[in-house]
């Protein structure tokens, strides 16, 4: 039996202003459902930590891999994989269990984790949407704007406007109530997030709205001019077969290509050397797949965490809307699973990515061979010694009776 003070529990007895709380033994299903709950849960996990860390060893090894837009994406992957250290890994304990056994210090780290890694996920998003914005749409911008110094000023303010808006309002304790501070003193085996308004509004804005109305808005300017310029390469190839074919010369598109010599103007040349044209069709079809699987991932990101801010800002103004517990850890576990999805989509858009995770994960299974064949072989060593040994000692054995 344990005593609380307090005035409403769930599953309590109250008498004279304290609770009192029973055990009981689960049933076979509540056990059954536990153990499904922490499978999936781990399975989460282990698929973000894993998938993500493949993605920065692939880039780290892989020298194709290392532009300007794959360091947004390293990030990213590092934030996705710190938000399976450690705020998956406390969120999926208190689920299973539904009781939390640490200090309350470690409470407002892991709110401070989740709310960090989660902000950071979608700045990240936020940088990438800018910097396909400038490749596509301002092609000739794209060099002074978007080199490594900026990059690395860009990320230094996704980081720090990400720890401004976590680890400094719930360490001090002003991103909640009055009331839900009172009430953490009074129940230490729970971990609730409770915030007040202005810190709700605030940072939904920081963490979600803002940076995805941006993104959108960035992208839906990328698809329109991407649908230009695709126009524009299928009207130049036609006119590098077919000298008669009438060449638009005032298209922005059209600007940044370079024109072919007549005597190149041949389809079967065309094929054998790379010409101006050539070069700069492959450069704007590799930026529009680019820009295509990163449209696809802020997709995926705005699907898994657009439920959890909706339900986020609206229980946090609306003191009369509240929602069942079940319904709240499957939205907070929808927006997690987004941490597992992006090496996938990296996988099944991307064929340099497709390709370098083939390598790292050949490279990662001839190193586990190897150990495998060193143990083995200091097992057979051991052995074969040890027979030596005792042979030794049998034959020794034998010249002393023989004496």
């Amino acid at each position: 039996m344990m005593v609380i003070n307090e005035s409403v529990y769930q599953d309590g007895m109250i008498m004279n202003g304290t609770i009192l709380e029973y055990e009981r033994e689960l049933t076979w299903d509540e056990m059954l459902l536990l153990v499904v709950k922490g499978i999936v849960l781990c399975s989460i996990i282990l698929a973000a930590i894993l998938g993500n860390l493949l993605v920065i060893i692939s880039v780290s090894r892989n020298q194709k891999l290392r532009s300007t837009t794959n360091f947004f994406i390293v990030s990213l992957a590092a934030a996705d994989t710190l938000v399976a250290l450690l705020a998956m890994t406390f969120n999926a304990f208190y689920t299973v269990t539904d009781k939390w056994i640490f200090p309350q210090v470690v409470c407002d780290l892991w709110n401070s984790c989740d709310v960090l890694f989660s902000t950071a996920s979608i700045l990240h998003l936020c940088c990438i949407s800018v910097d396909r914005y400038y490749a596509i749409v301002k092609p000739f911008e794209y060099p002074n704007k978007i080199n490594k110094r900026n990059v690395i000023i860009m990320l230094c303010c996704v980081w720090v406007s990400s720890c401004l808006i976590s680890f400094i309002p719930i360490f001090t304790g002003i991103y909640t109530t009055a009331e839900h501070l009172r009430e953490k003193e009074l129940t230490p085996y729970e971990c609730n997030f409770v915030v007040n308004k202005p810190y709700a509004v605030v940072s939904s804005c920081v963490s979600f709205w803002v940076p995805s109305l941006i993104m959108v808005g960035a992208y839906v300017r990328i698809f329109i001019e991407a649908t230009k310029q695709e126009k524009m390469i299928c009207k130049n190839q036609i006119a590098a077969a077919i000298p008669q074919y009438p060449r638009n010369s005032t298209d922005t598109t059209a600007q940044m290509m370079v024109s072919i010599p007549q005597n190149h103007r041949n389809s079967h040349v065309d094929e054998e050397q790379p010409t101006p044209l050539k070069r700069n069709i492959n450069r704007m079809k590799r930026e529009h797949k680019a820009a295509k699987t990163l449209g696809i991932i802020m997709g995926v990101f705005i699907f898994c965490w657009l439920p959890f801010f909706i339900w986020y800002l609206t229980e946090s103004l609306c003191d009369s809307c509240k929602c069942p517990k079940v319904i709240v850890q499957t939205l907070f576990w929808v927006g997690y699973f987004n941490s597992s999805l992006n090496p996938i989509i990296y996988a099944y858009f991307n064929r340099e990515f497709r390709e370098a995770f083939k390598d790292t994960i050949n490279v990662v299974c001839q190193f586990c061979g190897k150990l495998c064949c060193m143990q083995n072989r200091n097992e057979v060593h051991f052995n074969c010694t040890y027979r030596s040994t005792q042979d030794i000692g049998l034959v020794e054995n034998k010249c002393v009776r023989d004496i």
